[in-house]
């Protein structure tokens, strides 16, 4: 489900710490806290969880290159799924209210038959998102369900009538997720994604006046206590703290700061009607804001640390555990967005992201007057993703992971795709999914989603996608363990050669391109034809030159519109190689040998 954004919170200076963390139990958080920036006095401040080493998985992805995303009822099975046989189906089922949280609710048999045709399968659960209908008790939902400043009940009925968001700071809550990917690991999936794991903060008029429960507050209290509770005395009246706000961080550390009475402080500081207009401090530097789908605990506030490093970890950890002690194998887990302890980023694309700088974030579906715009290029979005998700797995001490993008719904972007003519959606395809590939990240095919109506085979697509399927197998070791190279390539096509002005034409930028190196040693450069006017306009006479170490044996040109890869003359000259490519479709990828 696609998730809105607000703006990021304030800058900090949090460091994380890798150790074991505290064992835990069913409705505890299983991570203890570590240190991390220094306070005052010169003492360190505790702000930062640690990492339990076993929260990392080892699932592996060196043989996902296709996948395609269709997501049915969980008692359903998806004939195109088993038609394709994608390499992974990424969210299958996905558990919504209170459907999946019986094993009889489920067709047991989808995930074996997605087994016998060699497609890993994904089920799942929204993280964030609770109907009192679908819990046992009103006691029950209220314990797990969010607030906003004053102490109110969210209603999200842009959602979907009578939705709210869950808390995920309530220790019954995690446990009820925990509970159910247990139960679908039991019935033999590959896999577990979670949807918006912190779509609790966003509030009814996204402006960030939600996740003020009882639950919050009280973690809340606890790490100003680990954070500040060395510092001198006064730091309090930093904040404008008063006794009566309750935030009292003597005792044992397992319950300092835990009576902090945060909505009565800003109660009377004035800060609940919209809390993030109020200029508050306490609220803004260390309560924080975070972004659907886009934690960043290196922001180091409270709500950017917390949900993704204390109470994700928690349900990851004991997933994982749960996996390999009680059926001797690893489990694939993802989540919507770049999310820490993954085995691979699964990013939705939607409108109101942080992706781009356009109005509504990065268009990822780039239309005009209803026809695709194929000239539109994603490759500096695509690496400020990469760079993202490095940058937050390196913070807990994980490893790289791939990322897989999908075409989130129910949204705009999808309804634009879905909008456009035929030939466009699979130019779509042919160019976009081409340059995500290029950029070292994959692309979901969509399927289906929950409706009928625009399923591939409904949008006569599922021709197109064999064939994608067929070309991205063949073809799979261009697009695994890539390292991309910073050599500078030049690109010329006929046309800019007979030009009065070669160089003003070839910055026209009719093309992206990526050059990177492969595991075995070849170089493979990409480069993405985004002359577009309806329909991929070939660029004829391309020359491609590059730098490479020694003379290359061998060059071959592969492209999924290439009924077979072609060999191409080239020249090498002080160190660096020049190919005649010919004609540029699409795509194509130079592979030097």
């Amino acid at each position: 489900m696609a998730a809105s954004s607000g703006s990021a919170g304030g800058e900090g200076g949090a460091t994380a710490t890798t150790g074991a963390g505290g064992e835990g139990g069913e409705g505890g958080a299983t991570t203890t806290i570590g240190a991390g920036g220094e306070g005052g006095g010169g003492e360190l401040a505790p702000v930062m969880p640690e990492i339990h080493p076993e929260v990392f998985g080892t699932f592996d992805t060196s043989e996902l290159t296709v996948f395609a995303f269709s997501q049915v009822e969980v008692h359903e099975d998806d004939p195109q799924v088993l038609e394709l046989a994608p390499d992974m189906v990424p969210r299958a089922w996905q558990r919504w209210r209170d459907t999946g949280v019986e094993a009889d609710d489920y067709d047991a048999a989808y995930p074996a038959s997605c087994r016998e045709r060699g497609v890993r399968f994904v089920a799942g659960s929204t993280a964030s998102v609770i109907f009192e209908d679908e819990v046992d008790s009103e006691e029950q939902f209220l314990e797990q369900t969010t607030r906003n400043a004053a102490g109110e009940l969210v209603a999200h009925d842009q959602i979907v009538e009578g939705a709210h968001r869950a808390s995920m700071a309530s220790p019954s809550y995690r446990a009820r997720l925990i509970e159910i990917g247990k139960l679908q690991i039991d019935l033999g999936v590959d896999g577990l994604t979670f949807d918006e794991i912190n779509g609790g903060y966003g509030g009814a008029q996204y402006d960030g006046n939600e996740g003020f429960d009882d639950h919050h507050v009280a973690d809340f209290g606890s790490y100003l206590c680990r954070k500040h509770g060395g510092r001198p005395d006064g730091w309090q009246q930093e904040f404008d703290l008063l006794p009566e706000d309750g935030l009292d961080c003597g005792g044992a550390p397992e319950t300092a700061g835990r009576s902090f009475d945060f909505r009565g402080y800003l109660q009377r500081m004035n800060a609940t009607v919209k809390p993030f207009d109020s200029g508050n401090k306490l609220l803004l530097e260390e309560w924080g804001w975070t972004v659907g789908n886009r934690p960043d605990p290196e922001v180091g506030t409270f709500v950017e640390i917390y949900p993704a490093l204390v109470y994700w970890q928690e349900v990851v950890l004991e997933l994982r555990r749960y996996a390999r002690e009680q059926h001797g194998r690893e489990i694939f887990i993802t989540s919507n967005g770049i999310i820490p302890f993954v085995d691979m980023q699964s990013v939705g694309l939607y409108d109101w992201n942080i992706d781009g700088d356009g109005p509504r974030g990065m268009d990822w579906v780039p239309v005009v007057d209803g026809h695709l715009d194929g000239s539109v290029s994603f490759q500096t979005a695509l690496r400020g993703l990469k760079a993202r998700s490095k940058r937050v797995q390196e913070l807990v001490g994980g490893k790289e992971v791939p990322l897989m993008l999908f075409l989130d719904w129910p949204t705009d972007m999808m309804n634009r795709y879905y909008a456009l003519p035929l030939e466009e959606r699979k130019d779509y395809f042919r160019v976009f999914a081409a340059e995500v590939y290029a950029n070292g990240l994959y692309f979901a095919l969509p399927l289906h989603t929950t409706t009928d109506e625009n399923t591939a085979t409904a949008l006569e697509m599922m021709d197109f996608f064999a064939r994608f399927r067929d070309f991205y197998r063949s073809h799979e070791d261009l697009f695994h363990g890539a390292t991309d190279l910073t050599g500078e390539v030049t690109l010329s096509f006929e046309a800019c050669a007979a030009a009065e002005d070669p160089e003003a034409c070839a910055d026209e930028k009719k093309t992206s391109h990526n050059l990177a190196q492969l595991p075995d040693g070849r170089a493979v450069l990409h480069v993405i034809n985004h002359a577009y006017s309806a329909g991929v306009v070939a660029q004829e006479g391309l020359t491609a030159s590059f730098p490479m170490d020694a003379s290359p044996t061998e060059v071959t040109v592969a492209s999924i519109d290439f009924e077979e890869d072609r060999a191409v003359p080239f020249s090498y000259e002080d160190g660096v190689v020049t190919v005649q490519v010919g004609s540029l479709p699409a795509s194509v990828a130079i592979v030097v040998e």
